[in-house]
């Protein structure tokens, strides 16, 4: 859905119904790669493992998709988008992350997989009240004061964004699951809320200067943050198990719908309507990883 909408954000004029839709749309599904490493913190970081055991099973799982959607994307841009990339350009695009716009997230992931074992330790080490001080001081470092910056177009010095916005995402993550949370109309209530202000400043901020302003959808943000928060609790309250036992089958697909879903995008503009193009693309997706895996290209997603 993120990307289905992204594009009219950064091609209409903020004063149109197409812009207002995709601005909706766009700022209700904020939350989700923030959710996506909160999750993948919350499971990695709960375990104890042996450091190099954990290297050997996870980066066995990434470098091979690394590899495999590379090859897959650069192909794409040279056969089917008719670009002119040399070999010393594809390797450039894969030494600064250009490759294709979405695989930014495989450099990420590798990054943490590899401070993973490190984190782990830290967390398990600290008493609770640490790992909320050291919370407090990433929100405030690299999420409240660069918002701040951003806003008043003052320069604060200790203001750090990369400090490491998905590392936080990442040990929040672990935090929030050992919280006992059973109030899902009060986390529901704070995404929707959330919501609604991100898509109203959206809406508001770009009217005035005449073009897409991105600040509040950035991950750093604020009200982000409070989304991700809320809907990482909304599905961790959930107490039914036919949803829990679905969640578990679907989460072991969606790294490669996430791979795989740009393809399909790209070629879905015959659907003019933002939500069923996102419907189509997820469920194209979804199909194509389903058929990937029983064709045995498991271990690339």
């Amino acid at each position: 859905m993120l990307h289905a909408a992204s594009t009219p954000l950064y091609t209409m004029s903020p004063d149109t119904v197409v812009f207002g839709y995709a601005n909706l749309l766009d700022s209700f599904a904020r939350f989700c790669v923030p959710v996506f490493f909160m999750a993948s913190g919350a499971a990695i970081l709960s375990r104890d493992y042996d450091t190099f055991d954990f290297y050997r099973k996870r980066l066995y799982r990434i470098i091979p998709a690394f590899v495999f959607w590379g090859a897959v994307y650069l192909g794409y841009r040279i056969f089917v988008l008719g670009e002119d990339i040399s070999p010393l350009k594809a390797v450039l695009a894969v030494l600064s992350g250009h490759i294709y716009y979405h695989l930014w997230f495989l450099y990420v992931i590798v990054i943490l997989y590899i401070l993973s074992p490190f984190i782990r330790r830290l967390v398990v080490s600290i008493g609770r009240e640490e790992g909320f001080v050291l919370l407090f001081v990433w929100v405030f470092i690299s999420v409240l004061l660069p918002h701040a910056e951003a806003l008043t177009g003052q320069k604060i010095g200790f203001s750090y964004r990369e400090l490491g916005s998905y590392c936080g995402y990442f040990m929040l993550g672990f935090y929030l699951s050992r919280i006992r949370f059973s109030r899902p109309l009060v986390a529901l209530t704070l995404y929707i809320l959330s919501s609604v202000f991100i898509y109203l400043l959206t809406a508001d901020f770009s009217l005035q200067k005449g073009e897409f302003v991105s600040l509040f959808y950035e991950y750093s943000s604020p009200l982000v943050l409070i989304q991700s928060v809320a809907m990482f609790l909304l599905f961790s309250s959930i107490q039914n198990s036919k949803i829990h036992a679905y969640a578990a089958h679907l989460s072991g697909l969606v790294f490669g719908v996430y791979l795989v879903h740009p393809l399909i995008l790209e070629h879905s503009k015959f659907i003019g309507d933002l939500s069923l193009k996102g419907i189509f693309v997820f469920a194209s997706s979804l199909l194509a990883v389903k058929i990937m895996c029983m064709i045995g290209l498991k271990k690339v997603l």
